[in-house]
């Protein structure tokens, strides 16, 4: 009994010596990114009918955690809804050609298209490692998730102008066929997943700190009973038929989930790569200069603080790629950011909406 008793107040002490020094801190964060190219946003999700731009991608990467720090952990809840897309500029004219009723050229058009999207939920643990000398902090974070919802598919091939004639490899894996309307599963996937996030910040001095993070580092889903459809769609030239007539018609191999018959299948998603250097130009203004990495695209963005108050600052910047402005306003506890390269939505490229807020006991 005095052993127990001796434990308790030991455990007592320490957890009010450590709590001292180290708040409980309860924190939320939303975090919605969009980005198109070919069409503004608002036609590239529906109708596909602003004349076609430069560009091969489109994403978006959305995300909402509740979660509560304590010393140096952090853990907590989280939902995500990621879509990455890549295409041949080519298959965005042949698309918009296509849903607008325009004249098609007279020849082949590549059709090449590669579409991930995932919907997930689950749970997040970090830990911050710090270092005295050099002044780095070290931030693994492994989040845990389910699904039943995604979309995993890979289109290669060519087609004539407007006519049925083409040739089509196709590798596509789904919770409910949006491409043949005809092979989803009778019961939703499920799906159990992990990935890793990393971040490594370095206060260089007391004006310079420089900072990079991997977002995805590691990522994958592997989903039970999952639909899908893998095979080609070839054209067989020069067919004749008992008249004599010449003829071309397709020639179609494709393994479906048909019946019922699905599969396992492991969702993969591409790493993305941040880094910022932060100076502090006096007590009053401060600037940053950052760069981020998705897919094949690559963004330069500066950005001007001026800080007022108790710990609270206005921000705003531009970025390259997307051309974007950015305006912000926030403190240690609680913030919002907004991006986009034009206030007209219908016209809009890229929108950017961040906000924070954490209290601390």
């Amino acid at each position: 009994m005095k052993i127990k008793l001796t434990l308790y107040a030991c455990l007592f002490i320490h957890f009010n010596t450590f709590a001292t020094t180290s708040p409980f801190t309860i924190f939320s964060s939303l975090n919605s990114e969009l980005y198109t190219e070919s069409q503004p946003i608002k036609s590239f999700i529906d109708e596909f009918n602003q004349p076609v731009t430069k560009g091969d991608s489109a994403f978006t990467y959305n995300q909402f955690e509740i979660g509560v720090n304590y010393s140096n952990f952090s853990f907590g809840l989280q939902s995500r809804y990621d879509y990455v897309m890549e295409f041949d500029p080519d298959t965005a004219l042949y698309t918009y050609t296509e849903k607008n009723d325009l004249k098609f050229e007279n020849r082949f058009y590549t059709y090449k298209l590669n579409a991930k999207n995932a919907t997930s939920h689950g749970m997040f643990f970090s830990y911050k490692i710090d270092f005295a000398e050099p002044k780095v902090t070290l931030t693994p974070k492994i989040s845990i998730f389910s699904s039943k919802h995604f979309q995993d598919g890979n289109i290669n091939g060519e087609v004539f102008s407007d006519k049925p004639q083409g040739n089509f490899m196709i590798d596509y894996h789904f919770s409910k066929d949006r491409l043949f309307k005809s092979f989803s599963p009778q019961q939703r996937p499920k799906g159990v997943g992990v990935s890793l996030d990393i971040a490594l910040d370095w206060q260089v001095s007391a004006q310079l700190t420089l900072g990079l993070s991997v977002k995805d580092l590691y990522y994958k889903n592997k989903y039970s009973d999952v639909g899908y459809a893998i095979g080609y769609i070839q054209d067989i030239p020069f067919q004749e038929d008992n008249a004599g007539n010449v003829f071309s018609e397709p020639a179609i191999s494709l393994k479906t989930s048909g019946n019922n018959q699905t599969k396992d299948h492991t969702l993969t998603m591409p790493a993305r790569y941040y880094g910022y250097a932060n100076y502090q130009i006096s007590p009053d203004f401060s600037t940053q200069l950052s760069f981020r990495s998705i897919n094949k695209d690559r963004f330069t963005s500066i950005l001007g603080r001026w800080h007022f108050a108790d710990n609270w600052a206005v921000k705003a910047g531009y970025e390259d790629k997307s051309e974007a402005w950015q305006i912000g306003i926030g403190s240690q506890s609680i913030g919002i950011n907004f991006k986009t390269d034009s206030l007209d939505f219908d016209k809009a490229y890229y929108l950017h909406f961040n906000t924070y807020m954490s209290i601390s006991f």
